[in-house]
């Protein structure tokens, strides 16, 4: 028998030898998984002695991320922006460079009026914010793919966040008749010629549909551009997040559609991120 310690170092071997870039991290994750710990707990136990229950429900867990399936789709959740979500296949995994339009995102909010996030996947742009602000403020996500929004629905369930409302359908098309003070939204913005230099734990196991945007990545940023105004208050602020390459481009395309104070924001890592327009 082998201690907690030793496991987690043989763990984190065999996942780097099967190109795990972050073997040490995904190993913590899958034991806590397997034990049913939190991270404290498990470095608290390294000395502790592992039977043979407790191997068979790790094992299976570690073929799985050698395989390249996304530590967040084996342990079914992910923490973006201090909110726990639930995610598995068919959504895309919330990322920390979405957490700065989150950020802003609540520094732009007026106070009061409707929030309307597009592409919204697992709802993790509308959680965060819903967790950010006072009191319930009327929120709709709208995605295309049902199987996006069944895992938006059960976030919404288990945070008991009902007053937000989720829809499906083509970007602005299900909310057509409605305005809003504040527009959110995380397309795809992957050109389609990218795809195979995307890891394998992303182009083999995330939606497609939620990464890939056309011949250079901003087909659906153009239809966002061009459509969101229809759907927002005098003086709403939009942000849309970009390619880190894609911030020229991007500001150009909203400028050229008349939108108004056009910016490129950047990440928390000083990268290209956000486009941020207020409609006139």
């Amino acid at each position: 028998m082998k201690t907690t310690q030793e496991i987690l170092s043989d763990s984190a071997t065999y996942l780097e030898r099967h190109g795990s870039e972050s073997s040490r991290a995904d190993a913590e994750w899958l034991m806590c998984e397997a034990l049913d710990v939190d991270k404290l707990e498990l470095y608290m136990q390294f000395d502790r002695l592992l039977g043979d229950a407790e191997l068979a429900r790790l094992r299976p867990l570690l073929r799985r991320r050698a395989a390249g399936e996304p530590v967040q789709y084996i342990i079914g959740n992910v923490t973006f922006h201090s909110v726990e979500l639930v995610v598995g296949p068919g959504v895309l995994i919330p990322r920390p460079e979405t957490e700065r339009l989150v950020d802003e995102a609540l520094q732009r909010y007026p106070g009061e009026g409707a929030i309307l996030d597009v592409c919204t996947g697992s709802g993790a742009i509308l959680f965060a914010m819903n967790n950010g602000l006072d009191g319930p403020v009327p929120m709709i996500g709208v995605d295309a793919s049902a199987d996006a929004l069944a895992w938006a629905l059960r976030n919404r369930e288990l945070l008991a966040a009902e007053h937000i409302d989720f829809l499906q359908g083509d970007l602005f098309g299900p909310v057509a008749e409605q305005k809003f003070v504040l527009i959110t939204a995380n397309p795809p913005y992957i050109a389609s010629c990218d795809l195979e230099r995307l890891p394998n734990n992303v182009r083999g196991f995330e939606p497609h549909e939620a990464l890939l945007a056309g011949d250079d990545g901003l087909a659906v940023i153009r239809r966002i551009a061009m459509s969101a105004a229809a759907c927002l208050c005098t003086g709403g602020q939009l942000l849309c997040e970009i390619g880190a390459a894609q911030g020229e481009a991007a500001q150009r395309i909203f400028a050229d559609a008349g939108w108004a104070d056009v910016e490129i924001l950047t990440d928390y890592a000083r990268r290209d991120r956000i486009v941020a327009a207020r409609l006139g």
